[in-house]
């Protein structure tokens, strides 16, 4: 099981679909680093860490190549996607909801459709006329 967190906008109009991120390590974030946040759709984020990782690797050009460096600075991508995802969304006017416990992306989508209260609320039930009376 994985922790999925829908992010939803709570101004939007009618229905809506929630970006849900994955609680966890990313493995696309490891081998790719911030390619690989781009690909998540985390841009400012993404050309955030591109920038620091080509400046750090600026200034470290005359040592060794340092690809122990590179792959501590993917490391941390990765084992931080889903809190940089969520930053994201929330610069992006979304809300962060309550962690849905599922086995992939579509159940979590399913399960939190079930939670959704769409059906439109009446406040009393209808009176009906007694029999009696």
């Amino acid at each position: 099981m994985k922790l999925y967190i829908p992010c939803t906008k709570p101004d939007a109009p009618g229905p809506q679909i929630p970006v849900m991120v994955q609680d966890g390590f990313s493995w696309r974030v490891l081998f790719f680093g911030w390619f690989g946040l781009l690909t998540y759709g985390a841009w400012i984020s993404a050309l955030l860490a591109a920038a620091v990782t080509m400046i750090v690797l600026h200034v470290l050009k005359g040592f060794w190549p340092r690809l122990d460096l590179v792959v501590a600075i993917h490391a941390v991508l990765a084992s931080f996607t889903a809190e940089i995802r969520l930053w994201e969304q929330r610069l992006n006017g979304r809300v962060p909801g309550t962690p849905i416990a599922a086995p992939s992306r579509d159940i979590a989508l399913l399960r939190w459709m079930d939670q959704q209260q769409y059906a439109p609320s009446y406040g009393t039930s209808p009176e009906f006329p007694c029999a009696s009376s």
